[in-house]
């Protein structure tokens, strides 16, 4: 029997719409594979929302995907021009509400509060915004605990490749740390430093111009983005930090002269994040690393992790960043929920 499963996706950006168009043209699959088909409910950006109870069609849904950013209150007849998530839902409740706004770092919003919200009103939760589970993780868990809902957040961290599954899956080895590459914005400029010998500025016009670096790089060069990844992974592990507790490099400190040296003595520079469970400590770190190291070879927007336990050395490879890459992550999310509370 195939159970219908009513999803709210709170976030129309890149990461949104693909999302849109993997349920649009995937749904009839899932609906083989899995039993589930998935009706997307309501939809919203920062300009407003559209709701349909019974479900948005797949065209629809692919008509939405062709509208400009901040227009989904445009179309007709559903749209509702400056609605949230607290008007959304009190005209629906969707079974899994996926929330897919930006990361704010400073106060959580709008991300901290859609989350607590839909968790209270007993919706569960897949996340690729990562502001929740930096900031507030302890009170997430507790609101999806005391609801008896479930959260999903794999998206959050290496996006497509499934680091957060690995880890929850370890349960019975000790683990001791990891460390990695997990940027992809910060390892694409540093492979054109390394393999063009051009400054970070150049490098850094490069990636933006092919829109793997935003106008503002200050989330990524900064290591903001890497520290944040590491302070969930830390809260997966049981042994949570904030954001503040993580050291910070700036990669836009490193001068092309110092790239050429490296390269010369047969070393390269990597951002690497890493995390010392046994110590409680996190970094993020410009450090050089010799050709023959995995992470010398992990190159363009490429994500790589090693992870250190009591038995062994485990290290995963994968994109970690993209919009189809990210909406694949939680779309898997999504069915992995769907099939949970329907067994």
């Amino acid at each position: 029997m195939v159970r219908v499963v009513r999803l709210a996706l709170i976030g129309f950006g890149t990461v949104g719409r693909s999302l849109t168009k993997l349920v649009a043209l995937k749904n009839k699959l899932i609906e083989e594979k899995y039993g589930v088909r998935l009706s997307i409910i309501a939809v919203a950006d920062s300009g407003g929302a559209v709701v349909k109870e019974d479900g948005l069609t797949p065209y629809e849904l692919l008509r939405l995907c062709e509208l400009p950013r901040s227009a989904v209150s445009t179309f007709t007849p559903y749209g509702l021009p400056g609605a949230g998530v607290r008007e959304i839902y009190s005209r629906v409740v969707p079974d899994i509400h996926v929330e897919a706004t930006p990361s704010n770092y400073v106060d959580g919003e709008p991300g901290v509060s859609n989350v607590l919200y839909a968790l209270e009103s007993g919706a569960h939760v897949v996340s690729c915004n990562k502001a929740p589970f930096v900031l507030r993780f302890r009170d997430v868990m507790d609101s999806a605990s005391r609801k008896g809902v479930k959260v999903r957040f794999k998206a959050t961290v290496m996006a497509g490749t499934p680091l957060i599954d690995l880890l929850m899956s370890l349960k019975g080895y000790e683990i001791e740390g990891l460390e990695g590459i997990l940027n992809g914005t910060t390892n694409f400029i540093l492979t054109e430093m390394h393999e063009n010998l051009v400054t970070y500025e150049e490098a850094l016009k490069k990636a933006q111009l092919m829109g793997i670096a935003e106008s503002n790089p200050d989330l990524d060069v900064k290591g903001w983005d890497p520290a944040a990844k590491l302070v969930i992974i830390s809260n997966v592990l049981g042994m949570p930090m904030k954001l503040g507790d993580v050291v910070r490099d700036d990669l836009s400190r490193l001068d092309v002269r110092e790239v050429f040296r490296a390269v010369k003595e047969g070393s390269v520079f990597k951002f690497i994040a890493a995390l010392d469970l046994r110590e409680g400590r996190a970094s993020v770190k410009l450090t050089k690393v010799p050709r023959g190291n995995v992470f010398a070879s992990i190159t363009g927007t490429l994500n790589a992790v090693r992870i250190r336990t009591d038995v062994n050395e485990i290290t995963i490879v994968g994109k970690g960043a993209g919009g189809s890459e990210t909406a694949h992550s939680v779309l898997d999310d999504v069915i992995t929920v769907a099939q949970e509370v329907g067994s």
